[in-house]
């Protein structure tokens, strides 16, 4: 059942869907291949019983330690292959509505590779969470409370760093990073905000902080020491959009809407 339930949820994962909740404004080319990844997620991709929890992990190395924790109806997945890497997982679905289930939160996460360490804590229903890390000393961190929130943390390098916060509704996020000590920090609040991030580089830093309803940010960089700085408020209708693809090294970037 374990296998069959994690082959099912990496095709939900993967596959192109038309289902999932568009952005607000269309991202440009660059960032079709993620959205594809991110909007997939949308939903739950539990796929079990409808009761109880299910835990998984397989690992092959020395000195990892997993944690996990779980109350309700949840999934978790942890894949590692290396050594001194850190997991931990809290999903829980004390609350819940008459027409909406509590629970179905889903994690993902892999490792391969030295002294990673992945943090998960979904609260709440439906919500997603894939983190992948390949490296060393690679951090990632995911905070979801709220509906049908995605998120998925994607690093290959070394002291790569993601933060990831996200509190309400069918908020999208999505980290790629192709380098070293490379940083993000994603802060979402309200409903459908959508935040890209894809780095291929060194050292560069990306800061995103979105509040209210209908935000899309989208950032592209591809070079050395760059910082990328966007805040979007809901004040002014709240339907704010920002797009930031640099290529090069030591720029900075500093996008401030709706206050």
């Amino acid at each position: 059942m374990k296998m069959q339930l994690t082959t099912i949820a990496a095709a939900v994962a993967f596959a192109v869907s038309a289902s999932a909740a568009m952005a607000q404004t269309a991202p440009g080319s660059t960032f079709d291949g993620s959205r594809d990844k991110i909007e997939d997620m949308e939903g739950s991709l539990y796929d079990g019983s409808g009761a109880g929890s299910d835990s998984y992990i397989n690992q092959t190395g020395s000195h990892n330690t997993n944690t996990v924790t779980q109350w309700g109806t949840q999934i978790s997945r942890i894949k590692q292959d290396g050594n001194k890497n850190t997991t931990n997982v809290t999903q829980d679905d004390v609350t819940g509505t008459p027409t909406i289930a509590a629970g179905d939160n889903y994690s993902d996460i892999y490792q391969k590779g030295n002294k990673n360490t992945a943090t998960v804590d979904q609260l709440d229903k439906a919500n997603d969470s894939i983190i992948k890390q390949i490296g060393n000393k690679n951090t990632a961190s995911v905070d979801q409370i709220g509906y049908r929130n995605d998120s998925w943390v994607e690093q290959r390098g070394n002291h790569n760093k993601a933060y990831v916060t996200q509190d309400g509704d069918l908020n999208d996020s999505y980290v790629k990073f192709d380098g070293n000590s490379n940083y993000a920090n994603v802060n979402q609040t309200g409903e459908e905000l959508d935040s890209d991030i894809i780095a291929y580089g060194n050292g560069n830093q990306h800061f995103v902080n979105q509040t209210g309803s209908g935000h899309d940010s989208f950032i592209y960089t591809d070079g050395n020491h760059n910082t990328q700085i966007v805040t979007q408020s809901g004040a002014f209708s709240g339907q704010h959009f920002s797009q930031i693809k640099t290529v090069g090294s030591h720029n900075v970037n500093n996008v401030s809407q709706g206050h």
